[in-house]
Order: C-alpha cells, then sequence, then structure tokens
C-alpha cells in the first residue's frame, strides 16, 4: 500500500513542477461563422430521410395531442370506474366473515 502511495505523491510533485500550458487555445475570428453558415447552407432540395423525419417528429406531436385528448375525454368515467371498484372492495363480504373469525 505505501509503495502505490509513494509513487502516486512523486506523480503528484513532479505534475506541480511542470510549467502551465498558456497557449491560447480559443477558435480562431470568424470561426464560428463559417460554422454557422455551413450549416445553413443546403445544397438543394432535402433529402428523403430529412423529410421522414420531418414527418415523423410531426406525426408523434399528433399523436402525443390525441393521447392528451383521449386522456381528458375519458377521465371522468375513468373516476367513475375506480370510485365503483374501491366501493366493491370495501363492501366485500367474504373479507368481513374472515375479519370477524
Amino acid at each position: 500500500m505505501n509503495s502505490s502511495r509513494s509513487a502516486w505523491n512523486r506523480l503528484v510533485a513532479a505534475a506541480r513542477l511542470a510549467p502551465a500550458d498558456m497557449r491560447d487555445v480559443s477558435a480562431p475570428p470568424g470561426f464560428t461563422t463559417r460554422v454557422t453558415a455551413l450549416a445553413f447552407a443546403a445544397g438543394g432540395p432535402p433529402s428523403v430521410a430529412t423529410m421522414l423525419a420531418r414527418l415523423s417528429w410531426r406525426a408523434l406531436g399528433v399523436a402525443a395531442l390525441l393521447m392528451l385528448v383521449s386522456i381528458v375525454a375519458n377521465f371522468k368515467p375513468l373516476l367513475t370506474s375506480l370510485e365503483r371498484d374501491s366501493a366493491a372492495l370495501l363492501n366485500d363480504p367474504v373479507g368481513e366473515w374472515l375479519d370477524n373469525s
């Protein structure tokens, strides 16, 4: 255990003696503008994959909207059904008989 700790201490001491890296690592001037221009430059009509991706996102939105509408439309019957089921569970004659035995 001491050998690995002493090796670690030697590595830490060597790292502290190393000179700091003071190079400028920022992007060159105009780099972001060029990257943005290349990203938005459409080289012709959209491909089939791009159109399919757009259509699938729209279909996902429509499906989510239909799901929400169906939940809202069936919320009251769902609550009524749950209340009826819970009332039936509370008035269980077999359960009452077993509890009283």
